[in-house]
Parts: C-alpha cells; sequence; structure tokens
C-alpha cells in the first residue's frame, strides 16, 4: 500500500475487541439500518488530526453515508474544505426504511448546511435537492456515474442456438422485478402471439425473492437467484441476443441510474427497460445511439404487449453507442468534472 494511503478497520480501538461488534450492531439497529462502519469515524479522525492546521480538501462519498459523518467531524474540527458527494439519494431513497425518514432528513440538511459543494449523481436527484434546499442551491453539482473506457467491455458473438436469449445481469431487489414483462409474455404466449419456443427470458445474479407463477410451466424462464463471478457476468450479457434492465417502478419519481446502463449500452444489443417515463434512464437511453423499448407500469396491457412484441422483433445486431454517450459518461469525462468542482470550491476557500 502506498505511503499516502491509509486503510482504516472499521473498529473502535478504545474497547475491548468483544464489545466492538455490539457498538456497530446498536447503530444498524437504531438509527442507522443502512449504514455499517460507524465505529470506523472515531477511527478516521484520529488520523487526520495529524494533519491539523494544514490546509485539505475532504472528498467524501456515500453510502454509506458514514463517511459523511466522518467528513462532517473533521470539517467542523478542523475547518478543511468538503465536497459531500451521494451516488444514491438519501431522503426520497426508496430503498431505505420509513423508520430512518427523520434521522435522514437531519443529517441530509446537516450535510447541505455544512458542505461546501453536494454531489449529485444524476440531474434529477440535483433538481430535486435544489428545490429541497434553495438556500444551498449553488453548492448542488451533478456528477454521473460513468465507465472505464479501458474496461474492455463489448459485444461477443451470439452462440448457435434455436432460440434467442434475453438477460438481466445484476442483482434484484425491491420492486425491481420484471413483472410487466412476464405478465405481458404470459399473455402473448397463451393468445399465440409468441412462440415459447424461440426464446428464454434469464436473470442471472442474486435476487432477493425469486419468484415464478405456479400456475404455469414456464420452461422458458430462469430467476434461481445464483450469484456469478463478474467476468462471467460480463461475458453472459455480451453473449445476450437482448439485454433487460429493471429500474424503480413502484415508486412517484425514478431518480438514480442503473450502473449496469452503462454496460450494456457499450454491448450494443437492443435494451428493455422497465422504467417511468422522462427517468433518468429513459433520458439516457434515448440518446444511447442503443436500439431500446421502455415499458412504464402506466401503460395499459395492450400497450404493453405491444412494446415487448416490438422488442423481441429487433435484430440482435451489436450498435456501436453514440458519440454523445461516449464524451458524457467515460471515466475522462468524470475526471475532469470533479476536477472543475474542485477548483471551484478551492476558489472559494
Amino acid at each position: 500500500m502506498a505511503d499516502n494511503v491509509y486503510r482504516m478497520k472499521a473498529a473502535y480501538p478504545t474497547l475491548p475487541k468483544r464489545y466492538r461488534p455490539v457498538v456497530e450492531r446498536a447503530a444498524r439497529l437504531t438509527l442507522l439500518p443502512c449504514d455499517c462502519g460507524i465505529t470506523w469515524v472515531p477511527r478516521v479522525i484520529r488520523v487526520a488530526d495529524r494533519w491539523r492546521g494544514e490546509s485539505r480538501l475532504l472528498i467524501s462519498t456515500s453510502p454509506p453515508l458514514t463517511t459523511h459523518l466522518a467528513a462532517l467531524w473533521a470539517k467542523k474540527k478542523f475547518g478543511w474544505s468538503w465536497i459531500a458527494d451521494f451516488r444514491d439519494p438519501l431522503v426520497g431513497n426508496p430503498y431505505r426504511p420509513k423508520r430512518t425518514r427523520k434521522v435522514d432528513e437531519y443529517l441530509e440538511k446537516l450535510f447541505f448546511q455544512n458542505a461546501d459543494a453536494v454531489i449529485a449523481n444524476t440531474d434529477s436527484v440535483a433538481e430535486l435537492w435544489r428545490t429541497r434546499y434553495p438556500e444551498w442551491k449553488g453548492k448542488i453539482e451533478t456528477l454521473w456515474n460513468g465507465f472505464d473506457p479501458e474496461d474492455g467491455l463489448h459485444a461477443v458473438p451470439v452462440p448457435s442456438r434455436p432460440y434467442r436469449v434475453y438477460r438481466h445481469v445484476g442483482a434484484i431487489y425491491g420492486d425491481r422485478y420484471p413483472d410487466l414483462l412476464l405478465n405481458s409474455l404470459h399473455r402473448l404466449i397463451e393468445s399465440g402471439r409468441c412462440d415459447v419456443s424461440a426464446l428464454r427470458l434469464e436473470m442471472i445474479g442474486f435476487c432477493d425473492a425469486p419468484r415464478t407463477r405456479p400456475d404455469v410451466q414456464m420452461t422458458w424462464f430462469r430467476c434461481d437467484g445464483v450469484e456469478v463471478a463478474k467476468t462471467e457476468a460480463d461475458r453472459l450479457a455480451a453473449e445476450s441476443d437482448g439485454l433487460i434492465l429493471l429500474d424503480v417502478t413502484k415508486s412517484s419519481a425514478a431518480l438514480q441510474l442503473p450502473a449496469k446502463v452503462f454496460d450494456y449500452v457499450r454491448i450494443g444489443r437492443p435494451i428493455l427497460a422497465c422504467t417511468l417515463p422522462d427517468s433518468p434512464v429513459e433520458r439516457v437511453l434515448s440518446r444511447s445511439g442503443v436500439p431500446y423499448v421502455g415499458l412504464h407500469p402506466q401503460d395499459v396491457p395492450d400497450e404493453i404487449d405491444r412494446k415487448v412484441l416490438q422488442y423481441l422483433s429487433l435484430p440482435s445486431d451489436s450498435v456501436k453507442p453514440s458519440e454523445w454517450f461516449q464524451r458524457s459518461f467515460n471515466a475522462l469525462a468524470q475526471a475532469q468534472k470533479l476536477a472543475a468542482i474542485i477548483d471551484k470550491v478551492q476558489s472559494r476557500s
């Protein structure tokens, strides 16, 4: 490990080892059920104390939000500049429990009040924050997730097989389950508009609630919840005839952009997205250059069926992503954007 890199274990140094898990567990059961590492925070401050009196700039990234707690402490104690980066929203995140709402609201406001810049990972989140905190809208920046162009992910030839394979590759949790697609395929198969022998639908990876319809024999559907290695997941995605993207569909608004969007678009084969209208997913896919079809929970069944048939008819040829996509989301562009945010904060200090 480099001399200027410090790895801090999540343990409270003044407690006997047998008590350290108790403190962490108590925090997870009460105020911070989604956020590990509360006992890591004081250790970070202890290390940071050696730079007391020097001019520093902090960048903290969440989740977990305990990273922001450490940065807030350091900001208060040493007066350093601070950039708080949120890779997931805090208040309004559909995957945080309702019982933490008051705590989340308090902490989010505290972070916005004290940070010198706050980074959202989609324009939808940034706009929500500007409405919620107009007094701090000048602090709010947008830095999307992206991809490393050097990792070499691309489409590979589709194996010879008597059917097409459509895959979702990655974890499935919350309401990110392909109900819209499954229900449509059942209708299409039962009405004879879709040949069941001509397709396979596979959910590859962890699923918090694997389920199928017990009244229907679904030899064409696989969702066993078995995790696979990253290299295997990339291979399965790259040789698929089409890819399935599952976004939040039961919330009032879709705020996030699942990271697999960047893998799917670089593979370049048709994408079926279960999402909300005008979501970050739809806006990015519409400019990506890759064929896609969007299913919305507001669509009537006939419209969903029409879209699914449209998707199934798309050729499996790989398409190169648009110049806009490659320019906007590659790692170099992300680094340049972050550097600009750092320069802005330092110029105000």
